[in-house]
Parts: structure tokens; sequence; C-alpha cells
């Protein structure tokens, strides 16, 4: 068992909007996790990923309440599966992100610096950074990122993709 806080605390000491409201009862109720909004079984998104074709496959996580849409507005994540002896396309985007290896080993090339990673490592990827995964075997990546905030406000630029070609 692993614990990985994603946590939007630069966006509230940005924007000081937050408030706190205490719930009425001394002990918040629970919930059983398979109906939790937030709660999202590995055992399906391996098998989503085991199921897409190709070296490299992405699955982004959404909504269980609002169908088609990221599972936070600020917040986003997915999983991807990297065959072994794969190297992804290089990506270059103004969102940042933090991995997680689920499983296997590889390395990150992120702008001028290598990182070597295995199972149970974290890593980040700054904004506007080109990166590339390696993988020595099949590998399992947990992301998370600010690409739904940034998408919001406008700002999402992939180099790839954007139409001023931004470099």
């Amino acid at each position: 068992m692993i614990w990985l806080d994603g946590l939007d605390l630069p966006q509230f000491q940005h924007f000081p909007v937050h408030f706190v409201q205490h719930y009425k009862d001394p002990r918040y109720p629970a919930e059983d996790a398979p109906t939790s909004p937030i709660v999202f079984p590995w055992a399906e998104m391996e098998a989503k990923l085991d199921a897409a074709e190709g070296d490299h496959a992405i699955v982004r996580y959404l909504s269980k309440e609002r169908p088609g849409e990221e599972v936070s507005k600020i917040i986003g994540a997915q999983c991807e599966r990297i065959n072994p002896r794969t190297k992804t396309e290089p990506v270059r985007e103004t969102t940042s992100a933090v991995y997680h290896v689920i499983d296997g080993n590889g390395r990150s090339v992120v702008g001028d610096k290598t990182i070597e990673w295995t199972k149970g490592d974290t890593f980040t990827v700054p904004s506007w950074q080109r990166y590339h995964h390696e993988a020595t075997d099949r590998v399992y990546l947990y992301r998370f990122d600010d690409r739904p905030m940034i998408t919001a406000l406008g700002y999402y630029r992939n180099e790839k993709e954007d139409f001023y070609n931004l470099v």
C-alpha cells in the first residue's frame, strides 16, 4: 500500500478563496468504497491499459459524477502502460506532473536530466520541460497533474498540437 497525496495547495495559496465548513456531527459519515466518487480500483485500470493497443497506452481518470469530464476541476490523473524496451514520444506541455512508478523499471529524460526509476519511486516533470519515458520491462505509471485547471484558465499548450508551435 502507498499513500500519495496530490494536493492543490499552491492554488489555494495563490487564490485566497477557501474556507472551512465543519461537519455538524462529531464524526464524518463513512461510505462504502465502491460507491465513492474518488475510489478507482487498480484492477479496472490495469485491465483498460492492457486492453489498449500499442506499446504505450494512456488512460485518463474521469469523473464518476460528471461523465466525460476530468476527475477533478483542478487536478487530473492518468495511468500509463509502457511495454518493454519502448521509448515514448517526447512531450512538452504547460502542465506540471508528478509520476509514481506502480510497477517496472526504466528511466525518464526530463530536459537535460535523466531520472532512473523502479517500482515505488516518485518523480516530477516541471511545466514546459520536454520529456519522454524509456521502459526496461513492462511499466505502469500513475500521474497526477494540473491540466484541468491550466486548461480551464486557457493556458494549456502542447508543443506538438499548439497552433502557433511554440518553441
